[in-house]
């Protein structure tokens, strides 16, 4: 019997193609699917028929955090490769046990959001959508995988979250819980407070669907943490600054509505944190023989860094190679020195490499920082800063991605979030 000829492969000799992500993904999803398609149209001509499928399929690709590649029909390989998107034909080859590991090796080190260059999402569906553009989806997110929507249910498609409502996202029903299943909210309601009028409890005053005031964590009808006390709007008692439930700043320890623990006497608010403030010891009676320090948080009290470059890349749209800038200023109202420390008090950072740094200038006899690498968990900077009755320090915090020549993508889509505590020291 003759031996059966293997038919060639009718799309070799013109599938060396390659896309460069860099200005791919800063392009608008129609330019996208538009430069996708000629490539493919230009790789198969008439041997295949190009659909939206195959297009989508390359498209997500591109900002899958677990996949570097792909096969298209006629063996055509789709990969990542530093900042391009190539195409050429390769055999499919069994998944060795070796290449498992691989696989679970890159998906621990996976990029949740952007790349080196920042990729802009193209929403394929309603299911984990990041309203926001940080990378982290926000509503109808699936938790275990089955395809099912189980926590921030948009049920009318406004990008509002109508049931099951996580806080401050720890991906757990809290706010407006369906108990029975029956699309309906039945337990620890949240309440629409955007006309301005009076609220009690899980208040929404920015109308996102989240409780901002008042809030019930555990569904008993007395809230917990974020407490208005005084019908301002802005949260001034047992207010949790991390989001982990635990009260940071103000906290009420015996329940008679006044601070007994960390408190700040907010003379006025920035972003739900206090700015302006006067950290107080004892039962927060202010007098001039009370060690008695005023913090100002000129820019607020959270560093949050999104969507930074590496400083040594040039400007892409939608994203920034400025310095991230906050400063403070504290002041010894007393009339007896005092010592103070300064401490990061970290709540996220994601951060691979040590390439996010910052420095710290102090004045008036506050001391200075160096570039230092940004602390993967809260770390302390300076220990007893010695500031003399009536005088004013003012400390000014730069940060950068500081770029290293080549490629960052180990650091792709990475999030520090943080504040800097000041801390009176015992006597």
């Amino acid at each position: 019997m003759a031996k059966k000829t293997e038919k060639e492969n009718p799309i070799i000799g013109r599938e060396k193609q390659e896309i460069d992500l860099i200005k791919f993904n800063v392009k608008s999803p129609e330019e996208q699917n538009s430069e996708v398609e000629n490539v493919l149209k230009e790789i198969y001509q008439d041997d295949l028929k190009i659909s939206k499928k195959h297009i989508s399929k390359v498209i997500r690709l591109t900002y899958s955090a677990k996949d570097n590649y792909t096969f298209l029909p006629y063996n055509l390989k789709v990969s990542k490769e530093k900042l391009s998107l190539k195409f050429e034909v390769l055999p499919k080859k069994p998944v060795g046990i070796g290449w498992v590991i691989f696989s679970i090796w890159l998906f621990i080190f996976a990029v949740i959001a952007a790349t080196y260059a920042g990729f802009n999402y193209l929403r394929l569906s309603d299911l984990n959508k990041d309203i926001d553009g940080d990378g982290i989806p926000d509503i109808n997110i699936d938790i275990n995988n089955d395809g099912v929507a189980d926590i921030n249910i948009d049920v009318d498609g406004d990008d509002i979250p109508d049931l099951n409502i996580d806080y401050k996202g720890n991906r757990k029903s809290v706010f407006n819980i369906d108990t029975d299943g029956d699309g309906i909210a039945d337990s620890n309601l949240v309440n629409d407070a955007t006309d301005g009028n009076p609220c009690d409890i899980n208040c929404d005053i920015n109308g996102d669907g989240w409780p901002d005031l008042n809030i019930d964590l555990d569904g008993d009808g007395v809230p917990d943490v974020d407490m208005d006390t005084n019908g301002d709007r802005i949260a001034d008692l047992n207010i949790d600054s991390d989001g982990d439930g635990i009260c940071d700043i103000n906290c009420d320890t015996n329940g008679d509505g006044l601070c007994d623990y960390r408190c700040l006497q907010a003379h006025e608010l920035d972003d739900g944190l206090s700015t302006g403030t006067s950290i107080v010891t004892g039962t927060g009676k202010v007098e001039t023989a009370t060690p008695y320090l005023i913090i100002n948080y000129e820019h607020g009290l959270t560093v949050n860094v999104q969507g930074l470059l590496p400083d040594d890349q040039p400007p892409i749209p939608g994203h920034t190679n400025e310095k991230p800038v906050k400063e403070f200023i504290v002041e010894n109202m007393s009339d007896y020195p005092i010592y103070y420390s300064l401490r990061w008090n970290v709540t996220t950072n994601t951060f691979i490499t040590d390439n996010l740094k910052y420095t710290m200038v102090g004045s008036n006899g506050g001391p200075s920082l160096d570039k230092t690498t940004m602390p993967k968990r809260s770390a302390t900077i300076f220990e007893n800063i010695l500031i003399m009755p009536r005088v004013t320090q003012k400390f000014r915090v730069e940060m950068n991605l500081e770029g290293t020549g080549q490629p960052q993508n180990e650091d792709q889509g990475r999030l520090f979030v943080g504040h800097v505590d000041v801390i009176l020291n015992p006597n």
